[in-house]
This record gives structure tokens, sequence and C-alpha cells, in this order.
């Protein structure tokens, strides 16, 4: 079943519909602990926990940065700063996430679970956000982390097409 997204008064309200994602009091510290720290991640501004609901900064309509690297005529909203902040989204979520879970009781991590470059974004702006917060799970002894390293891949790959296009 896929989440419900709607926007009320210029929050994003994010219904989750997965029954393995359950948003608690503690997730929602871990998550503002982190977002603190990183610029680049989505703010999640509060939290319903019987309806399993996020509210979110608003960020306008966003581009997916796989798309702004592959796409023709989305190739002229990206610089090289934006590719630097694309590089630095992907790995700084992740590293961060793993700093973070130093402080974590046995085996368990706080990380994103979902990281690709279909959550990282391009906003209006031209800002890059990791998006998707809902993806950052406890999780034990960082099983279903592969998405990371494969957007890695993916990720060097899209530059050499955008860099090859120029």
């Amino acid at each position: 079943m896929k989440n419900n997204i709607s926007i009320q008064d210029d929050v994003v309200v994010k219904k989750i519909n997965k029954n393995f994602i359950n948003i608690s009091i503690e997730w929602f510290e871990f998550y503002k602990a982190l977002a603190a720290k990183n610029k680049y991640l989505v703010k999640v501004l509060d939290i319903d926990i019987k309806r399993n609901i996020l509210y979110m900064e608003n960020l306008g309509n966003c581009i997916h940065t796989e798309a702004c690297l592959k796409d023709p005529y989305l190739k002229n909203r990206v610089t090289k700063e934006t590719v630097c902040d694309i590089i630095i989204a992907l790995n700084t979520a992740w590293s961060d996430s793993i700093e973070f879970s130093k402080s974590l009781q046995g085996n368990e991590f706080f990380v994103h679970t979902d990281l690709s470059l279909d959550n990282i974004v391009l906003t209006p702006d031209n800002k890059i956000k990791v998006i998707d917060p809902d993806s950052f799970q406890l999780i034990d002894k960082l099983l279903y982390t592969e998405k990371f390293y494969m957007s890695q891949i993916n990720l060097m790959a899209n530059l050499g097409i955008y860099y090859n296009d120029l």
C-alpha cells in the first residue's frame, strides 16, 4: 500500500501506510538529531504517532536528481555546485547516521534504508535535499542497506552520462 502525501497550510503531510514503519517519539528524536547536523535532510516538523503521520517542510515542486543528470531539458539546472551537493548529500546522509548510531545499544543502526537518487531531489531554489525521512529506520546489523552502495555506483554512472553530454 502506498503512502498518502498531501499539502495542508504549506506543510507536507505524509500518511505512512506501510505496516513495518511505525513513527514513534524515539524515531522523531533520532531524526531531529540527525537533521540538526545535516542541512540536506528534509525537516520533519511534527509527527502524529496514533495516525502514523509525518508533517514536513514543503520543498515545492522538486525534481529527482537522477532525472536532472539524465534529461537533456533539465541539465541546465545542474551546476558544479549541484553535482558536489548531490555527492555530499548522499554520503553525509549515510555517514552522519553511522556516526549517530555509535550512541545506540548493541548492533542497532539508525540509517536511511532507501537512500537512492530517487530520494535525493533538487528544489525549485536549486537546493539538494534527501527526502523520504520515514525510511530512516532502526535496523539490526546494517541489514537492508545495500541501496546506499548501489546508489554510489548509480550516481557515478549518471555523472558519467551527464559530463559526456556536456
